[in-house]
C-alpha cells in the first residue's frame, strides 16, 4: 500500500544561482544540487550490495523522501525504524517506532542495515553500534552516509544551538520545515569515530569515501554562492582536501 507523503516535503526544485539560472546539466548540476553527489552515490552502493530475497533494516528511515530503500521494497524484505511518530502512517514498508540504541529485533536477522543522515543525531553511537551488530547476521554490511565533521558545515551545526537551526530551516526551505530539524550531537562523524566503533563491536571497514554536496546553504545569497562555489570546486577536485568534504560514506562488513 502506498504511504502518504510528506506534508511538508520539498518539489526537489533546482538549486538557483545569482541570476536565476538552474544547475541541472553538466557538472554543476552534478556537484550542486541538493546534496545529489553524497546521495546518489549511497544509493549506487546499496544497488550493487543488495540481493533479491534480503532483509534489510532502513535505520532512521523517516518518510524515505531521498528514494533509498523503495526500490528494494518488492525484491527484498524492507524494515524501517524511526523515533518520529509521524513516520508511522508514511514509510511504504513495515515498520516499527524505535531508536538505534534499542532495536526490537532478534539476533542476527538482518543482511544490510543503512542509514542517511542520521549518525549526526545519535547520542549514544557505541550503543547504536552494539545493537546493530547483534541485528545483524555474520558477514552482514552497514552502510551509513553523514556529515562530515571536518566540512564547514558541520563545524557550523555543532558549533550553534538548535534555535539557530530552526531559523536556518525556516530560511532556506520556508515555514514549517523547521520541524524536521532535529539536534544534532556528531558523536560519530570522523573516520577515527568509525574505527573506533568498528574495532569496539567487531566490524570490518570495507570503504570510507569523502564527498561533497555543493553550497547548498548558499542559493539564496548570491555573493555567498559564487564564493563557496569555488571553495566547493577545489575540495572537491583537489584530493588534498578531500576531509573537508561535505559527506562520509562509510560501508562495515561484521565479522
Amino acid at each position: 500500500m502506498e504511504t502518504q507523503s510528506h506534508p511538508l516535503e520539498s518539489k526537489n526544485e533546482p538549486v538557483k544561482g545569482p541570476w536565476g539560472q538552474s544547475f541541472r546539466s553538466g557538472i554543476l548540476h552534478r556537484c550542486w544540487e541538493g546534496g545529489e553527489v553524497a546521495t546518489e552515490s549511497y544509493k549506487r552502493l546499496l544497488a550493487k550490495l543488495l540481493q533479491p530475497g534480503m532483509e534489510l533494516l532502513h535505520a532512521g528511515c523517516g518518510w524515505d523522501k531521498n528514494n533509498v530503500s523503495r526500490p528494494f521494497k518488492d525484491s527484498c524484505d524492507v524494515v524501517g525504524i524511526d523515533p518520529d511518530e509521524r513516520v508511522q502512517t508514511m514509510f511504504h514498508s513495515p515498520f516499527f517506532l524505535a531508536s538505534l540504541s534499542s532495536l526490537p529485533f532478534e539476533n542476527e536477522r538482518f543482511d544490510v542495515v543503512f542509514s542517511e543522515y542520521v549518525m549526526e543525531h545519535v547520542s549514544d553511537p557505541a550503543t547504536a553500534f552494539g545493537e546493530i551488530s547483534r541485528v545483524l547476521k555474520p558477514g552482514g554490511r552497514v552502510v551509513i552516509l553523514t556529515p562530515n565533521m571536518f566540512s564547514y558545515k558541520s563545524l557550523v551545526a555543532a558549533l550553534t544551538p538548535q534555535w539557530f537551526h530552526l531559523w536556518m530551516g525556516r530560511i532556506r526551505h520556508g515555514p514549517g520545515h523547521e520541524v524536521d530539524m532535529y539536534p544534532t550531537c556528531f558523536k560519530c562523524n570522523t573516520t577515527r569515530h568509525f574505527k573506533q566503533f568498528a574495532k569496539k563491536h567487531g566490524f570490518r571497514i570495507n570503504r570510507v569515501e569523502y564527498l561533497t554536496n555543493g553550497p547548498t546553504w548558499f542559493s539564496k545569497f548570491p555573493i555567498l554562492f559564487e564564493i563557496f562555489h569555488l571553495y566547493h570546486l577545489v575540495i572537491q577536485h583537489c584530493e588534498l582536501f578531500r576531509p573537508l568534504r561535505c559527506a562520509l560514506i562509510v560501508e562495515l562488513e561484521k565479522i
